[in-house]
């Protein structure tokens, strides 16, 4: 036989009007309370049909404090789930707020446990709203599965209160056939709905744990709400299943921007060189962050990437090519350094700028020469980047660089004497006193910094006779040169 708990149906609750109070009393004939109860229960029960809206609140709250001793208890509280008349809480003379007999019904019903949740699935029907609300928010404390298609049920409420209070408690239900209906209500016209299904469907997504929890997951990857998509392709991350790397490469073309990104960051926690290739495609999104998180997951993959970024060097895609000359320099394998030295001559300038910028990390000596010919690079920037990665490699380009004060461009000879000033080798000394007589005054003020930094005394006598130097800038930056060497 089914327990009066699982047979309930909330009835019409009755209405009186007793010295001007207005007080509910459950539907059920008092005299119909069976006789062989615990006396405790049976006590408290009657009093639920009190005229005092403090007693019907202080019988329902003992009741609840019995937990599943007051079983039989509960088709009187789910009677009184309309019950709304206030009682003020007190201490002493001090008001700390009010309550109602039916909020202690709902907590009581809540705190007996899963034998109240049918009845209650059954109240979220009543005609009564505030039935309805106590109802949808009792179920989401006892957490019972078997209420879920009754609570989704409640997000079709006309009540935006009761919507709210069924998705909270699906919320605290976690469970992940929800998902679909949930996202329905982003559209609701209440934002304070909105936002709490947004809550919701972030803590179901994130909390499947169990082993089925890949298969919701995927599931969610394709709904047709992005919302959902981004949040299931970004809680797949970590998983082993080989499903759901293909889930998440397959997400890497997704229609909503945010699903790519969060697709690219998940497939960094995968070790499968799969991945590599749809990731370097990436680089070519149309939106920055997808390529920016792209980027950071072919950095974190590092070596395994090492082959298919130097391929990418070739693309017809020019960002493409541009973002893999600047993860090649931050992976910093030796495998990069002729791809990266022959994409110095690329065509477009803003990849000979990465792939200067990237030599200079490898602080390889072979990359030395096609450096110092990119010094004479028509674009600014690459013939930037080019002078900072000689002066990286250091040493090993000094003798090189020294040739190259001699060189028919006032750009590369500038820029030499920049380079050595920052490698700082005494074998540059003599060539930079030699430069100081160059025909060009930004050579000669270049030539003047270097030697100051270097702080060879050999270049005192030179400096002080650069102090007479035809140019006003020239001169003052061989005082200050002269000042630092003899100050030393």
């Amino acid at each position: 036989m089914r327990s009066i708990a699982t047979q309930i149906m909330l009835t019409v609750v009755l209405v009186f009007m007793t010295q001007a109070q207005c007080y509910a009393i459950p539907d059920i004939p008092k005299e119909k309370i069976p006789e062989d109860l615990a006396p405790e229960v049976k006590k408290q029960i009657e009093l639920l049909y009190s005229q005092s809206p403090a007693e019907r609140k202080n019988a329902a709250v003992r009741l609840g404090d019995m937990g599943a001793k007051a079983v039989p208890a509960i088709p009187y509280l789910a009677a009184m789930l309309g019950d709304e008349a206030s009682v003020i809480i007190r201490a002493d003379d001090t008001i700390l707020g009010s309550t109602s007999p039916s909020r202690e019904a709902m907590i009581a019903l809540s705190k007996i446990g899963r034998p109240s949740a049918g009845p209650l699935a059954a109240a979220l029907k009543a005609k009564s709203i505030t039935v309805r609300r106590n109802a949808a928010e009792a179920l989401g404390m006892i957490r019972e599965n078997g209420v879920v298609d009754a609570l989704v049920g409640a997000l079709k409420d006309e009540d935006a209160e009761v919507r709210y209070k069924a998705v909270m408690s699906l919320e605290e239900i976690r469970d992940a056939r929800v998902l679909e209906p949930l996202s329905k209500l982003l559209k609701d016209r209440k934002s304070k709905i909105q936002l709490a299904v947004l809550r919701a469907l972030e803590t179901i997504i994130y909390s499947q744990k169990d082993p089925r929890s890949t298969d919701y997951l995927i599931a969610a990857s394709q709904s047709k709400e992005p919302v959902i998509r981004r949040m299931a392709v970004k809680a797949l991350e970590g998983k082993s299943d080989n499903r759901a790397v293909d889930i998440l490469i397959d997400a890497l073309l997704d229609e909503d921007s945010t699903v790519r990104i969060n697709a690219a960051a998940a497939l960094g926690a995968v070790n499968d060189e799969r991945i590599i290739e749809p990731l370097i495609s990436a680089l070519g999104d149309g939106d920055r962050n997808v390529r920016d998180s792209a980027a950071k997951t072919l950095l974190r993959t590092g070596a395994p990437a090492v082959k298919g970024l130097i391929l990418a060097l070739k693309d017809d895609d020019i960002s493409i090519r541009q973002a893999a000359a600047r993860i090649l320099g931050e992976i910093n394998d030796t495998r990069a350094v002729v791809p990266l030295i022959e994409s110095l001559k690329d065509e477009s300038w803003a990849v000979r700028a990465e792939a200067a910028k990237a030599l200079g990390n490898t602080s390889d000596s072979h990359a030395v020469e096609p450096l110092i010919d990119s010094l004479k690079d028509k674009n600014a920037h690459v013939r930037g980047n080019a002078t900072k990665a000689l002066e990286r490699i250091g040493g090993p380009g000094v003798e090189r660089l020294i040739f190259m004060l001699k060189d028919g461009d006032i750009h590369v000879r500038s820029a030499t004497a920049i380079i050595l000033g920052s490698i700082k080798d005494s074998r540059a000394v003599v060539p930079l006193i030699e430069a100081l007589r160059d025909e060009s005054w930004v050579v000669r003020s270049e030539a003047a910094k270097a030697l100051g930094k270097i702080k060879d005394p050999r270049a005192i006598e030179p400096l002080r006779d650069a102090m007479n130097d035809r140019d006003n800038y020239v001169r003052d930056i061989a005082a200050g040169a002269y000042e630092s060497i003899r100050s030393q």
